[in-house]
């Protein structure tokens, strides 16, 4: 069985500017304290995210494929994989980000699937399921006070 996690927002922001927050490293950096990045914004291209830096090293690491770029609306990612140094390595999940503009504000779907049983898949979904509606706050908070 394959679960899947979605959450939305609305945020008084372009779609162009959702998406760069999403794609920019310092963007990254600033809203969701993602400590190094490389991402090629092209279909096919490499998405790749790190947070928390520690003497001992990187502790989570997001790595995935852009499937689909679209720099007005449209961000989707395959084979993601999620390492972190306490854990297997889990994967491969899809993550879809897509924006619907209106004439002031836009609403952001995220969608990320991929789940499978065990107990390690079943401790990432609750953290997903989690954490997705606190980082769109995050986003939004930032979006909105820029």
């Amino acid at each position: 069985m394959r679960l899947f996690v979605e959450s939305q927002i609305r945020i008084k922001a372009s779609s162009q500017r959702i998406l760069a927050a999403f794609t920019d490293i310092e963007d990254l950096e600033k809203w969701w304290g993602v400590y190094k990045a490389f991402v090629q914004k092209k279909d096919g291209g490499l998405y790749t995210l790190t947070w928390l830096r520690t003497i001992e090293g990187i502790k989570f690491i997001s790595t995935g494929r852009i499937r689909f770029f679209d720099r007005r609306s449209h961000l989707h990612l395959e084979d993601v994989l999620y390492i972190n140094y306490d854990k297997p390595i889990l994967g491969p999940f899809t993550i879809t980000y897509d924006i619907e503009e209106h004439s002031h504000y836009s609403i952001l779907k995220v969608k990320q699937g991929g789940f499978e049983k065990g107990p390690d898949h079943e401790w990432y979904y609750k953290a997903v399921t989690e954490g997705w509606p606190e980082a769109l706050v995050m986003l939004k908070t930032y979006l909105e006070n820029l």
